[in-house]
């Protein structure tokens, strides 16, 4: 499984990185799965649609503007917010949740994999985005909200020139540009097979 890492991910992923990033992988499949923060998965799955997946947020960003805030909205079990902060340990992730529970566990997971630029966030996103304007580079989002109604709800009347949001996202070809922001759907390859989409938002 650990062999198999696509191309665009190796810089992103040394030895000692696997590990960190295994020991998170075993975390979701056991603990994960047995205190509701994720639903039942295999191990493959976990490995290339959670770990995978996110990797591939954080390799996006950095081909855009390398930012060294990030902040994940909705993170749940830490989706793509911990895996993001593995492959890329210079930048700063704040996990914004809602549940007090999920925070929780999100914090004793800091401990066990000594992950000292994570930071369990219990806040709204809402009040979070108000609160941090001028600090977050990048917002990302794997299952929180659709991009549309994350752009009107949430980004309104901001001051976030030159800033990003990544959002998972459907098939299909997708560019768009207009006075407040540029959208382009990108690609990540999973595997021989899967491909993933993450629509790109830049801030203007």
């Amino acid at each position: 499984m650990y062999s198999n890492i696509p191309d665009w991910a190796e810089g992103l992923i040394s030895n000692y990185k696997i590990e960190k990033l295994k020991h998170y992988q075993d975390w979701l499949f056991i603990e994960g799965a047995k205190k509701g923060l994720i639903s039942n998965k295999s191990q493959e799955y976990i490995w290339e649609e959670f770990i995978l997946h996110s990797i591939g947020f954080s390799y996006l960003m950095d081909i855009k503007n390398k930012p060294k805030h990030i902040a994940d909205l909705g993170t749940g079990a830490g989706i793509p917010g911990i895996p993001i902060s593995i492959a890329s340990p210079e930048k700063e992730v704040f996990l914004v949740d809602t549940s007090r529970k999920r925070i929780d566990e999100l914090k004793k997971i800091k401990v066990l994999l000594e992950l000292n630029n994570i930071y369990p966030t219990l806040m709204s996103a809402q009040k979070f985005i108000s609160q941090n304007e001028n600090k977050i580079g990048a917002y990302v989002s794997r299952c929180f909200k659709p991009r549309e109604e994350m752009l009107n709800s949430l980004f309104v009347e901001k001051t976030l020139s030159g800033r990003l949001l990544l959002v998972s996202s459907g098939e299909g070809n997708l560019e768009e540009d207009n006075e407040m922001f540029h959208v382009k759907r990108e690609k990540i390859k999973l595997n021989k097979e899967k491909i993933r989409h993450i629509d790109v938002i830049t801030f203007k």
